[in-house]
């Protein structure tokens, strides 16, 4: 417990109540779930107590000013059960920091937050390799509005000799999500952003929502491949066919589990097909006959394999192979994108995009660099350079996903929900465990629950067992005999995981029990008068994760403060000891004294636990009250009437305390410690204001250092202005010293042009030195923490 904590207790109103901790468990970070056709979404979250609250409530509140709508406190759920809560909240579109409370008597006993999540757009894109992105050499820009995610991992790898591509069937991971930036991976399929993280950007400015993608596209697939593999017959590679099938029933695989692991939870708006490059033949030959027909397999299997719900699609018209254009495909795709009812919309026509490739003619896009600063196409309408194929591809997305798409393409939002129920901490090898469910919205009668063994990270390990309903047994695999693990049940109609169960460690010889116990304390009167009788009351609580076991509080009285009675400490002279108590994972128990001063002056009143049985991780009994430590207590009040003394509670068993010790290196003769620093003349200057910034070097090691060079990087909306102390060298501020003596520090002055509104992040390193340095290394990045780094934000009005 944090010394805020235990102060203030200070101000509690006797009786007190338990204090229940809260975890979120849903949602993680960057999850953005589908808004609806009014602009709200539905966020379900669940999380896990450690004791009884009468409520959970959530809030949502922008990330910064203007993205997003805060809403009240909303009741998530009232006197939740064994142990965890789950329900939703409801908000418009936006960027938010979700913060989650308990509620004990009507205060607040527990909050704890997770930031950023959205509600906005959902993505999933389908095809081949150009719904894909193939990241070598694409020079891809990503998203630079930080509001476009994705799961950073793929699931496929290329088999040598020529094989063909592998990617996993197993159910899907639990997601890990961040900003679709420069470089990143989309799952399960793009091992890059490709066109998706510059497309999010414009959807990101157009609506002021976050944004969110998956992407299945499959190289070299045609229309039959996906039919095929949709109604379950393996398929091979058009090109390759003698390298065999592509396992897995890919690729429509990738599809059916990101809609039922990932589009189950969060909702979508539309899948994105992008797709026809490796058809063949003519309007009698080859696959393009049955390209309509394939199509809408594929189209209606998805929505069969989503619950039945009627996902859209977004086709795209492209044919161009890197040599030949097809009229054809594009017919058949135009047919498919005309036939009344089937809820697919027309997409861009990217057989447009000429010399897409870099500025040479491909199959495949690419930009011919990756600008910086990153280039906004989204905020400019001007042309794009015809060597940026892959920008020029995510233009032409969002001139298709124009308002009207979004007025009539119905989302598919979230409305069911499942948590798996917490398990014993420690299991051994082969254990039976009962794994408990809870569930929100309805579930098809004939719907099962399957078992699945995730390992800590939350990829798949094996299927343990499936039922009805809650609780289902099942029995540990006796080959693992260590490592953390968890469970998830996941329903197969409609089909979707539960969020998982609490990590549990597989062992042969489980650890000692630990029980994390605390101290608080409280008085009923700070400011008695004289020989007035106040009740002291101590809080012993116990945060687990096992039963504490054979505690006993002591508390020493000052001084002149004198015992009266208790049922719940024995007394000898001035020394307080209670009884033993036990106490289970999540509970408090309280104990009190009444006492009265018997002087005029100021009084501090110490506890703490002075034995216990069960092992704490955080604090030793007995060490004392001045360390610190939580299972401590300390609480001051004074008489009503003047008095000069002080009187504390004697501490004769103190347990001496450790020096402090700096973290900065003892200066070595034969090293150069050089840091940096930075200031501004003005954080908030307008816009055209030239604003002055000073990079300090300091040197705190044994040595002169020499050859010392320092690159500053400023923020979009400032241009450098020479003169001072810097000169431009690769479009950045640079300056240096030849050399600076042991202990002393000298300031460069650089200066530059506010140019537009907004927040930016001026940084600055050291990029070179001649000589080595015990805790820093040059030019290794701006974000490591390392003293030869320095930041500094500026708004610019």
């Amino acid at each position: 417990m944090s010394t805020f904590s235990k102060w203030v207790f200070l101000f509690v109103i006797w009786p007190f109540v338990a204090v229940a901790q809260l975890q979120i468990s849903h949602p993680m970070a960057r999850l953005v779930v589908q808004r609806g056709t009014d602009g709200t979404g539905r966020m379900y979250l669940s999380g896990r107590l450690t004791g009884a609250v009468d409520r959970v409530e959530a809030q949502l509140t922008p990330v910064a000013a203007g993205q997003g709508t805060a809403t009240a406190w909303q009741t998530v759920q009232t006197n939740p059960t064994n142990n965890i809560f789950l329900g939703y909240i409801t908000g418009t579109g936006g960027w938010y920091v979700l913060t989650v409370r308990t509620i004990v008597n009507n205060a607040v006993t527990a909050q704890a937050t997770v930031q950023p999540v959205g509600i906005g757009e959902v993505f999933v894109t389908a095809g081949q390799s150009n719904a894909r992105g193939l990241g070598i050499g694409d020079n891809d820009l990503g998203t630079n509005t930080d509001r476009v995610n994705a799961i950073d991992s793929i699931n496929h790898y290329y088999p040598p000799n020529g094989q063909a591509l592998v990617s996993s069937g197993d159910p899907s991971p639990v997601p890990v999500y961040k900003a679709l930036t420069a470089t990143k991976r989309v799952f399960p399929m793009a091992e890059s952003s490709w066109g998706w993280g510059e497309l999010g950007d414009y959807i990101v400015n157009r609506y002021n929502v976050p944004v969110t993608f998956y992407v299945t596209g499959w190289d070299g697939s045609t229309v039959d491949n996906w039919a095929s593999t949709a109604n379950g017959i393996p398929t091979c590679n058009r090109y390759n066919c003698s390298s065999g099938n592509w396992p897995n029933l890919q690729p429509y695989t990738n599809l059916k589990n990101v809609m039922q692991y990932y589009l189950s939870i969060s909702g979508a708006r539309t899948v994105l097909w992008h797709q026809g490059e490796a058809e063949y033949g003519d309007n009698t030959t080859g696959s393009i006959p049955n390209y309509v027909t394939n199509l809408k397999t594929v189209i209606q299997k998805s929505r069969q394999d989503f619950g039945g719900k009627n996902l859209s699609w977004m086709v795209a018209r492209v044919s161009f192979d890197g040599s030949t254009t097809r009229p054809e495909v594009i017919a058949k795709q135009q047919e498919v994108i005309n036939t009344a009812g089937l809820n697919v919309f027309q997409g861009p026509y990217n057989d447009t995009i000429q010399l897409r490739n870099a500025g040479t003619t491909d199959v495949h896009f690419r930009n011919i660099s990756r600008p910086s600063p990153h280039p906004q196409y989204y905020l400019n309408p001007n042309t794009i350079p015809q060597d940026m194929g892959l920008s020029r591809f995510a233009r032409n997305w969002n001139n298709s996903l124009d308002n009207a798409f979004f007025q009539n393409a119905q989302p598919i939002t979230p409305t069911q929900f499942a948590v798996t129920g917490n398990l014993a901490s420690y299991v051994t090898p082969g254990a039976s465990l009962t794994v408990t469910f809870t569930t929100l919205g309805t579930f098809d009668s004939g719907n099962q629950w399957q078992v699945q063994l995730l390992d800590s990270l939350g990829q798949y390990k094996s299927v343990l067992s499936s039922g009805a309903t809650s609780p289902i047994q099942v029995t540990l695999p006796s080959n693992l005999q260590s490592g953390h693990f968890q469970i998830r049940v996941v329903s197969t109609s409609p089909a979707m995981p539960a969020v998982p169960s609490n990590l549990f460690l597989i062992t042969t010889t489980p650890p000692q029990p630990q029980a994390d116990v605390s101290l608080a304390m409280a008085v009923t009167n700070r400011t008695p008068d004289l020989n007035s009788p106040v009740t002291i009351s101590l809080f012993v609580r116990n945060d687990g994760p096992d039963p504490a076991t054979g505690i006993i509080v002591r508390n020493r009285l000052p001084a002149n403060l004198a015992f009266i009675s208790s049922t719940d400490f024995s007394s000898s002279s001035t020394v307080l000891t209670s009884s033993p108590i036990n106490l289970s994972a999540g509970t408090t128990q309280s104990l009190s004294f009444i006492a009265q001063p018997t002087a005029l002056g100021t009084y501090q009143n110490a506890a703490e636990i002075a034995q216990a049985t069960s092992v704490d991780p955080d604090s030793q009994p007995n060490s004392g009250t001045g360390d610190g430590q939580d299972d401590m207590a300390q609480l001051d009040f004074r008489t009503r009437q003047d008095g000069g003394s002080v009187f504390t509670s004697p501490n004769p068993n103190q347990v001496p305390l450790p020096n402090v010790i700096g973290n900065q290196p003892t200066p070595d003769p034969a090293k150069a410690d050089v840091s940096i620093s930075l200031i501004v003349n003005n954080r908030t200057p307008q816009v055209n204001d030239v604003i002055s910034y000073s990079l300090t070097i300091s040197n705190q090691g044994g040595l002169t250092a020499t050859g010392l060079s320092v690159t500053a990087y400023l923020p979009a909306g400032q241009t450098f202005v020479s003169g001072d102390d810097f000169g431009l060298s690769g479009g950045n501020p640079v300056g240096g010293i030849s050399s600076l003596a042991a202990g002393t520090s000298f300031t460069l002055v650089f200066r530059a042009k506010a140019t537009a509104v907004g927040y930016g992040l001026c940084t600055a390193q050291l990029t070179a030195a001649s000589v080595p340095d015990p805790d820093s290394t040059p030019n290794n990045g701006t974000t490591n923490g390392e003293d030869d780094t320095a930041q500094i934000d500026v708004r610019v009005r």
